[in-house]
């Protein structure tokens, strides 16, 4: 398979365009995106984000 960095640079501007206007799954300092049979989920942690790449 393709490694996960791979992958989120591939698919993230994509999956980005596509949620334009669209509703996501907002939580408590973090945002999830499905895409695929994956999730990916940008969490506010400090002064960076980081993502968690749920199958």
């Amino acid at each position: 398979g393709i490694p996960d960095k791979a992958l989120f640079r591939k698919e993230l501007p994509l999956m980005l365009e596509k949620l334009q206007g669209r509703k996501s799954f907002m939580q408590e300092n973090s945002i999830s995106y499905p895409c695929g049979n994956k999730v990916f989920i940008f969490k506010d942690v400090g002064d960076k984000f980081e993502l968690v790449i749920k199958d």
